[in-house]
């Protein structure tokens, strides 16, 4: 059956699974990356805990140059599904095309930019202190592969909705496995340090780049690198910006907040509870990466017959996205409250750091399975065209709501309400998102033929 067909024709349960498991394993083995860096960083014999430090400090820097990945690729890669779907390959091949170009010279402005202001920028983010040597070692190098770094994001995207989710996926685990062998080489054989992770990351997603280009160059993709389409359009950058814009505005939210979460961390806390927060944010980025690509797997085939104008199966694909992420994330919290001493042993086995480490991960993931609901209603959002609406909501979550329980609870609670903050953010969030969704698409639920029959 062709990759296009099936996203009409498909029951939505075998389609959501089939372009769900791809997807979901694509965004492991992309959290990945972090993942491992943070566990051979950790376990570096004298400086692991004040280099995870380090790297906790560097985390709002790596968070915008995510913001920058996914302005291009999730702008890319849904307006591509939604120009195939509506039959217009010429624009979706376009494209393609144009987000290649806006990935290197957007790689290399943010390069240039960071080396011209290196101080202000690590004064602003509140580098300093025993951990700066650590940090600089290793955002200095994140930074010099900033091209490779978004285009590695760029070309699954690319890839998955060009309607080859497997081979996206196939990607994905060959830059994490080169991830891990060159980390052990670098770390372990080499003795580079926190360099040395750095190094492994920039290397493994070089190289991962280089493949997923000669797939759209020689592959058999049904889209195609061309030297003629790659000069940008304001026709076809537009949309891909404003879709783009979610994605892009939901990371810098983020970005913001984690800038006031390591203020208040290291005020209520100290440096060593910014570390803490690293480790707590890798080991529950694998649940949410579960998550995620339900949600990447949803906007593809809501995005193609929303375009269609096959409502039925569109809302249907929304509502199984939901349930499917809220269980997965629920039995990840499930094994993180049980067993949180087997996860952060994994990153070091400091005593006073897994001290801290194990009480905040209990509190911090308590909600989590609320994320879904946010998850998924912002991809629908997007693909259709709510794109107002996605970028109210997203920024009013992680630059209103959270900050501002993340200021009032540690008065109240102490150390406690550092990590219950992001628990009660993502309940008020769910409250927010379904009367948003109500708002918007209340007359669609009543007036969609068969939205309302079984699955």
């Amino acid at each position: 059956m062709n990759r296009l067909n099936e996203l009409d024709s498909l029951p939505i349960n075998k389609l959501l699974l089939k372009y769900s498991i791809p997807s979901v394993l694509s965004l492991i083995i992309s959290s990945m990356y972090i993942i491992i860096d943070r566990i051979f960083i950790g376990n570096i014999s004298g400086i692991g805990p004040i280099a995870l430090v380090g790297i906790g400090m560097t985390i709002p820097i790596t968070t915008i140059l995510l913001s920058l990945s996914a302005l291009i690729a999730v702008g890319a890669a849904t307006n591509i599904s939604i120009s195939l779907g509506q039959g217009n390959k010429e624009q979706a091949n376009a494209m393609l095309n144009n987000a290649i170009t806006m990935s290197f010279i957007i790689g290399v402005l943010f390069t240039v930019l960071y080396f011209l202001f290196q101080n202000p920028i690590l004064q602003f983010f509140r580098i300093s202190g025993e951990a700066l040597p650590y940090a600089k070692d290793f955002i200095n190098i994140i930074i010099i592969g900033s091209i490779f770094s978004i285009q590695n994001f760029l070309f699954p995207n690319l890839i998955r909705a060009e309607g080859n989710p497997k081979f996206a996926a196939i990607l994905t685990v060959m830059g994490c496995i080169l991830n891990i062998f060159l980390d052990v080489i670098f770390i372990n054989i080499l003795n580079f340090g926190i360099k040395g992770a750095a190094t492994a990351t920039v290397i493994s997603q070089f190289i991962t780049v280089i493949i997923g280009f000669f797939y759209f160059t020689k592959g058999k993709s049904s889209l195609h690198f061309s030297k003629n389409e790659l000069i940008p359009k304001l026709s076809i950058i537009k949309p891909m910006i404003l879709i783009g814009a979610v994605p892009f505005l939901n990371q810098m939210a983020v970005s913001l907040s984690q800038i006031f979460s390591n203020y208040s961390l290291n005020l209520y806390g100290g440096q060593m509870y910014i570390g803490a927060m690293a480790v707590i944010s890798s080991v529950i980025s694998f649940p949410l990466m579960l998550a995620n690509g339900i949600g990447q797997a949803n906007q593809t085939i809501v995005g193609y017959n929303y375009a269609k104008g096959q409502y039925d199966r569109a809302f249907k694909t929304f509502i199984l996205s939901i349930v499917y992420s809220f269980i997965i994330l629920l039995i990840g919290t499930i094994f993180i409250e049980i067993f949180p001493v087997f996860f952060i042993k994994l990153f070091t086995k400091d005593p006073t750091f897994m001290d801290i480490t194990t009480k905040g991960i209990k509190l911090y993931s308590m909600l989590i399975p609320l994320s879904s609901i946010c998850i998924i209603s912002g991809g629908l959002f997007m693909v259709t065209r709510k794109v107002k609406t996605a970028i109210m909501f997203l920024l009013s979550r992680q630059c209103i709501i959270f900050p501002v329980v993340l200021y009032f609870l540690p008065k109240l609670m102490g150390t406690s309400g550092l990590w219950l903050s992001q628990s009660i953010a993502d309940l008020l969030s769910a409250f927010i998102i379904i009367i948003l969704f109500l708002k918007n698409y209340k007359h669609l639920l009543t007036s969609v033929p068969g939205f309302t029959k079984p699955i």
